[in-house]
């Protein structure tokens, strides 16, 4: 047996496998004339924490299998280890085609919302805490081991007694490409094409298209750039 076809035959019994979960979740989260297309493929190795949020799909045409969520993964992940979780107190909103990897964890928090392009990518054991606003743009994508967190996840108090560290909405624009071990921080805004690379901590309200971004804090480092799976 080659290659491909063992890869083909690994696909086929996965989404076998992951049948049951998908006809439960689509039933539970969708109206039913969304839920009979079976619009989301949810991993057999996904652990759905909690479904008490709300899950809207805005795509002009739904079809099975529009959004896979806990199946794609990289070397550096194993599908037969990595659990895929989804915490979803708030709301979830899929404006298209959306894949999500093996390992990746997402939390949206009561009254947050995250919103998610067509054609957004979440690589595998990525960790999405939300907790007032997270947008990925269309074609917005993120390799492995990324963190996203529009929280500091506790309160501080100033000597009025006052909350200083809001939490703070994190928008990713249209095909915004966010390298490997990247963490976004609170209140990040990356104009379209921005290019994030390996292992930099991005935070601030950035301007310019077209940017490589990179370092902790991340800077721009390279003008007028843009990856070459954007331009086609």
């Amino acid at each position: 047996m080659n290659e491909r076809h063992r890869q083909k035959r690994q696909t086929f019994f996965r989404y076998l496998l992951a049948f049951p979960r998908s006809l439960y979740f689509n039933f539970r989260m969708l109206p039913f004339r969304q839920a009979i297309h079976l619009p989301i493929l949810i991993s057999h190795r996904t652990r759905l924490e909690n479904l008490g949020g709300h899950l809207k799909i805005d795509a002009p045409r739904l079809r099975m299998g529009l959004i896979k969520i806990g199946f794609s993964s990289y070397q550096q992940t194993n599908f037969h280890t990595d659990r895929t979780r989804l915490n979803l107190r708030g709301t979830m909103i899929f404006s298209g085609e959306s894949d999500w990897g093996a390992g990746s964890a997402v939390e949206v928090a009561e009254q947050a919302t995250l919103h998610l392009g067509n054609h957004s990518h979440i690589g595998p054991k990525t960790l999405i805490i939300c907790h007032k606003g997270i947008t990925f743009g269309n074609h917005a994508r993120c390799s492995w081991c990324c963190t996203f967190m529009d929280t500091d996840q506790h309160k501080l108090i100033d000597a009025d007694g006052q909350w200083c560290n809001e939490d703070r909405e994190i928008a990713l624009h249209d095909h915004v490409w966010i390298g490997c071990h990247v963490v976004v921080a609170k209140g990040t805004q990356l104009p379209s094409f921005t290019t994030v690379g390996t292992g930099s901590i991005v935070f601030g309200k950035h301007q310019e298209e077209r940017t490589i971004l990179a370092g902790n804090p991340a800077v721009v480092i390279k003008h007028g750039l843009v990856r070459e799976d954007f331009t086609n």
